[in-house]
This record gives C-alpha cells, structure tokens and sequence, in this order.
C-alpha cells in the first residue's frame, strides 16, 4: 500500500484505440448492452448508472468478474472498476467514443492496473494487447454484423509455454489454418484438418488472426496464443456466428476446433 493509503497511487496503464464505421451510438449499444457485448465480446449484464453493478462473464477464458460502473456517459464515456482482495490488483477500464465525419467514430480503451510491486507491467501490457485484439474484433463486427445477435463458440487449451514462445505458437496456429504468406485482405480457405471455413482475413498479426468467415455461415473468429491467466500461453478461439444457421454452425464446429487447439497445444509442449 503506498504512504497515502491511495489504493490508485501505483497505476500501470495502457491504451488502445481503432476507428469504426459506424455512429457513436451504434457503438454504445454494442458495448454497454448485454445483446450488444455478446455479439462480439464477452457478454456483459450492466446496470446503466454510476454506481451501477457489472457483471461480466469471461469462461472458458477465465473467472467472471464484477465491477462497478464509475463513468457513464451516453454515448461518449462508459467506465468501470474490478476490485478484488490483496494481492490481486484493482483494474479500471475506460471506454471513450469520439464521432467523426462520415458516420465513423474513435473508440478508445485506457486500462489501468492498481499494485505496487514487480511484474505487474508485463500483465498490463498483455491487457493492453488483449484491448487491441478486442477493438478490431469490435471493428468488424460493427462493420459487417451491426445489431445482428450471434451464436458463441469459446475454447481455450493451455500450451504450458512461457509468453516468449507466442510468435512460435503463433506460426503454428496460422499454419494450421492455411494462413501462412497470406496477409489481411486476402481470401482464405481452412485445409482439410481444420474447422471448415471460407472468408476474408480481417487481420493477421504475431498476438491473432482475425477471420470474417462467409461459409458455412457468416461469422468471425479470433484465434490466438495468448497468455489468458497471464503466465502461461494457451492457444485460444473466439467465435461469433451470425445467421438462421449459427447455432447449429457452432455446436457442428464445437468439437472441430476443441481437436485442433488440442493438436495445436500437444505440438507446442513437444
């Protein structure tokens, strides 16, 4: 605890942002209301007023957690606070949504992490990287699906590798998928070992890919290495599906991708 008692006096912060061709409304439904989240994030249950609770729910990838809302500004500003005992941090999450012209707006995401001691910067940063991978997912879906509800499909494996290992399991995901010289924009088919799916790379980076699927039913799926307990690698998927066919796509898809995120994993331990 600092000299003043200030449980904010050690704050690691991060930020990320993305501009996103659509209004600051359509934004703000997409963030702040349960349908809205769910179609692209993790589902979140919010009561819309400071001092209003949050509860945010984020298995497989991790416990829920609950939070209260200390910013709460339609359309422009929604923010909110995790606490938890010592020596877990606080956590403090900003969302800010500025209009630009042509109907697009800036969203903005300032992270910061309370607590004293060492290491917590790694951990902010990799929040920081985890925002960044959330906006663009953010992005598409406001671009491509806006207002549509979504099927989900979450898994995770643990790699039992260390961060430093995340480009190396990084390219084996992307090989896995058929993604290896390709680049975002470009068209992408899955091979034959993989989860069937045809599309658009939204994006292509060393923390995920990002693919907007066309068959067998518009969708998006991140898939990433990425430390989810903020130690250890695991290779992850988040899906949304669109559609009349989502919910079957997804539980059709369900034991496809939990097969390769576990060949993935075996591979990386060897």
């Amino acid at each position: 605890m600092s000299d003043d008692g200030d449980p904010h006096a050690h704050a690691h912060v991060t930020r990320s942002e993305v501009e996103i061709p659509a209004t600051p409304g359509e934004v703000w439904q997409a963030i702040t209301t349960s349908s809205g989240s769910a179609a692209w994030s993790f589902p979140a249950d919010i009561e819309p007023r400071v001092g209003g609770a949050v509860h945010i729910h984020r298995e497989p990838f991790g416990p829920d957690a609950s939070a209260t809302v200390t910013g709460w500004e339609p359309p422009h500003r929604f923010a909110y606070e995790e606490r938890a005992a010592a020596p877990a941090p606080a956590i403090a999450t900003e969302f800010l949504i500025e209009a630009r012209e042509q109907g697009s707006c800036v969203v903005r995401v300032v992270s910061s992490l309370y607590a004293e001691g060492e290491g917590w910067d790694d951990i902010a940063e990799d929040t920081g990287t985890g925002w960044g991978m959330a906006l663009r997912v953010l992005r598409s879906y406001a671009a491509h699906f806006p207002g549509r509800p979504a099927a989900r499909l979450d898994l995770t494996v643990p790699v039992g590798a260390p961060p430093r290992a995340r480009a190396e399991v990084s390219a084996a995901v992307h090989e896995a998928l058929g993604l290896t010289g390709r680049t975002a924009g470009m068209a992408f088919r899955t091979p034959q070992d993989a989860p069937p799916l045809s599309g658009v790379i939204d994006h292509l980076g060393p923390a995920f890919a990002l693919l907007r699927a066309e068959r067998p039913c518009p969708a998006l799926f991140a898939v990433s290495a990425f430390p989810m307990d903020a130690a250890t690698l695991s290779v992850n998927v988040t899906g949304r599906l669109y559609g009349p066919r989502a919910d079957a796509v997804a539980a059709w898809h369900r034991p496809l991708w939990n097969d390769l995120l576990t060949r993935l994993a075996a591979a990386a331990r060897t």
